[in-house]
């Protein structure tokens, strides 16, 4: 699409539309044929008409597949994080023996696990690296790595307080990061000759320097199956480039924990809003504001503490909506298309959501009351959902389809929907993915 005005000068719904024009036609895509480029613009349209509002020619679906093909492929997280390759060839094969998806992507979150064996964190668990080797996922350990008396340390400079007191809490590795001087007084490179003469911070250096070949063998491998996956026509539906949060959650997850964010709502609720002000603003004038174009407009945003049961209507309209309100307006201004996945239930909450612009946002539901979901948001924004886990798993096709079925029938009328499951499976039976499938192309179509 041409565009004729400055980007500064365009209305956020012509941002979007630019988005929505690099998403329909990748400029870095090379398609196997023009089948496979048929099906991808095909399949691209459906999703973009759902987000809009309108209706496509069906319901576009959103399987929820995970690392599901490491199990269907008689491989493991473990293994994948070993063996790049082997994933790829996994994945490549399930593509072809599953067929028609609307939306396929490569392995999810399966990191490197010869780099997370050199540089072990106390944030997170792998199957063989603090988890059982059969373990199908990673587990994320919360704790109070921040301090309740460290939030202006924070604030004042972030990068200095990750490198010097974030990053030693959280991994051994680096704790001799814990004595390097303040790194807003770095000037000239006799100051880092200085830092680098110190034995331990060289060490550190040259390990981090040694895994170099093995992370770019990694993320060759990422680039490889991505380009393969697109080139037989599947778009991605979430573009990972900018992966936020709502800003409290950036506190609860990752720095206070859940026990030390509970105490600063009540104890010091002034210097948690100032901080989650302070987040909001840089992530607005850091890495929203002229985002890049990428392969998809639509940002995931998966959200942790603000469920119907982690917090009271009260408490989400005071410490978690505002900030995070102000953030989805931002995104939508320079044209994205903001995703919250709301984990757990958010049926209470369906009230307080509201007020975005029409088609500005896609709420993904886990646990929701769709049909209620429909009844608040139909006309304000796309609604994804939301088959249970538990059914994708441990059920059978007809039970998926039943499931399936009706979500359609509540969910699907007027346009605005896209089927998926609560969450994404990691185990289960490729007949209730393609029960899943089935069910839209049957129940799911649109009449003209």
């Amino acid at each position: 699409m041409a565009q004729t005005k400055e980007w500064k000068d365009m209305t956020w719904q012509e941002k979007r539309e630019a988005r929505f024009d690099r998403w329909l036609n990748p400029p870095n895509v090379k398609f196997v044929n023009n089948e496979a480029e048929e099906l991808y613009k095909k399949r691209v349209t459906r999703f973009i008409k759902a987000i809009k509002l309108e209706e496509p020619d069906r319901v576009p679906v959103m399987l929820p597949l995970g690392n599901y093909p490491a199990t269907w492929g008689g491989s493991s997280f473990h293994e994948l994080m070993y063996n790049y390759k082997k994933g790829n060839e996994i994945w490549k094969k399930f593509m072809a023996a599953f067929g028609d998806m609307d939306t396929f992507s490569g392995p999810a979150f399966i990191p490197s696990g010869r780099i997370a064996e050199a540089f072990p964190s106390k944030q997170q668990k792998l199957p063989g690296l603090g988890l059982p080797v059969t373990a199908r996922m990673n587990e994320f350990v919360e704790g109070e790595y921040m301090k309740d008396d460290e939030y202006d340390l924070y604030m004042r400079d972030p990068t200095d307080y990750n490198l010097r007191v974030m990053m030693p809490r959280t991994s051994d590795f680096f704790a001799p990061f814990k004595n390097l001087p303040p790194m807003r007084g770095m000037l000239g490179s006799s100051m880092f000759i200085n830092m680098l003469a110190n034995p331990e911070i060289a060490g550190i250096v040259n390990k981090l320097q040694s895994k170099v070949d093995e992370q770019n063998k990694y993320m060759a491998a990422q680039v490889e199956i991505r380009d393969y996956i697109r080139a037989h026509g599947y778009p991605p539906l979430g573009g990972f480039g900018m992966m936020a949060g709502a800003p409290f959650d950036h506190f609860a997850d990752a720095l206070r924990g859940t026990t030390g964010i509970v105490r600063d709502m009540f104890r010091q609720p002034k210097k948690l809003q100032e901080a989650m002000e302070w987040y909001l603003n840089l992530s607005i004038e850091s890495t929203i504001k002229n985002f890049p174009m990428t392969d998809s407009p639509v940002c995931i945003m998966p959200l942790h503490k603000g469920d119907d049961v982690f917090m009271s209507d009260k408490a989400f309209a005071e410490f978690y909506w505002p900030t995070y309100r102000r953030m989805l307006l931002a995104m939508i201004n320079e044209g994205l298309v903001p995703m919250p996945f709301a984990e757990g239930k958010y049926t209470r909450r369906l009230k307080q959501i509201t007020d975005t612009p029409p088609s500005g946002v896609i709420w993904w539901f886990d646990q929701t009351d769709m049909k209620e979901a429909k009844r608040v948001l139909g006309g304000i924004s796309c609604i994804v959902g939301n088959v249970p886990t538990s059914v994708m798993i441990t059920g059978n096709d007809q039970q998926v389809t039943e499931n399936c079925k009706k979500l359609i029938q509540d969910c699907a009328p007027g346009g605005g929907y896209i089927l998926a499951g609560g969450a994404s499976c990691d185990n289960g039976k490729i007949e209730n993915f393609k029960a899943m499938m089935n069910a839209a192309k049957e129940f799911g179509v649109y009449k003209k």
